[in-house]
C-alpha cells in the first residue's frame, strides 16, 4: 500500500468508528437521558430502536441513492450531518429534539460505511484488497465494542453533554482530514439506478 491509500484507509476507519460509535455509544448512558428529559426508559430507547430502524430502511435506498456522488462529497455530507447531530443531541432543550437529532442522521449510516469498505477495496491492489476492507471494519469492531463503556465512563464522569461532544469531536476529526488530505473521487461506476434495483 502507498502513503495516499494508507491515509485514506485511516480517514476512513476513523469515519466508521464514529459514525458506529455515535450509534452504539449512547446505549450505555439511556437511564442518564431518561433522567435528564424526564421520560421513562422505554421511550429513551427509540433513541436507539429510532436510529436502526432508520439505518434498516436506508440500507438497501441510501447507497443506490449516493452511488453517483463524489466519494470525497459523500464523506464531507455524511461527516458533517452526523457532527451537527451531535452537537444538537448535546445541547437539545427537550426530548423530541434529541429524537429528530439522533434519528435523521441515520439515513448516511449505510451510505458512508458501504462507501468506505469499497473504497478501502479499490483504493489498493487486488491481492490487499481484502486486508484494507479488513483495516476499515475494524473502525466498525470499535465502535461497537468501545462505544458503550466509552460513552459511559465519560458521562459518569462529566455529563451527558459532553459525551455527545466526544462524538461530535471524532466526527469533527474526520471531517477535518477528509476536507484537507482527500482528494476529489468522483464516483467511477455509472450503472443505473434500474440496474441497482434489480439487484434488490
Amino acid at each position: 500500500m502507498n502513503k495516499n491509500s494508507n491515509r485514506l484507509i485511516l480517514i476512513l476507519t476513523l469515519g466508521v468508528f464514529g459514525i458506529l460509535n455515535t450509534e452504539m455509544g449512547i446505549v450505555g448512558i439511556l437511564p442518564m437521558i431518561a433522567q435528564q428529559y424526564q421520560v421513562d426508559i422505554a421511550t429513551a430507547g427509540w433513541l436507539v430502536s429510532g436510529f436502526a430502524l432508520v439505518v434498516a430502511v436506508a440500507g438497501p435506498t441510501m447507497p443506490l441513492l449516493c452511488s453517483k456522488i463524489n466519494r470525497k462529497t459523500l464523506m464531507l455530507v455524511s461527516g458533517g450531518i452526523f457532527l451537527a447531530s451531535n452537537i444538537i443531541s448535546a445541547f437539545a432543550p427537550n426530548f423530541t429534539v434529541l429524537m429528530i437529532a439522533r434519528v435523521f442522521p441515520a439515513a448516511f449510516h449505510p451510505a458512508y460505511v458501504s462507501m468506505a469498505l469499497a473504497e478501502a477495496g479499490k483504493a489498493v491492489k487486488p491481492e490487499e484488497s481484502a486486508k484494507a476492507v479488513a483495516k476499515v471494519f475494524i473502525g466498525v469492531s470499535a465502535g461497537m465494542v468501545l462505544g458503550v463503556p466509552v460513552t459511559n465512563l465519560i458521562a459518569a464522569n462529566t455529563s451527558f453533554t459532553i459525551a455527545m461532544l466526544f462524538f461530535g469531536a471524532i466526527n469533527l476529526i474526520v471531517f477535518l482530514l477528509t476536507l484537507v488530505f482527500i482528494p476529489s473521487m468522483p464516483a467511477t461506476e455509472t450503472v443505473s439506478y434500474g440496474a441497482q434495483l434489480a439487484v434488490l
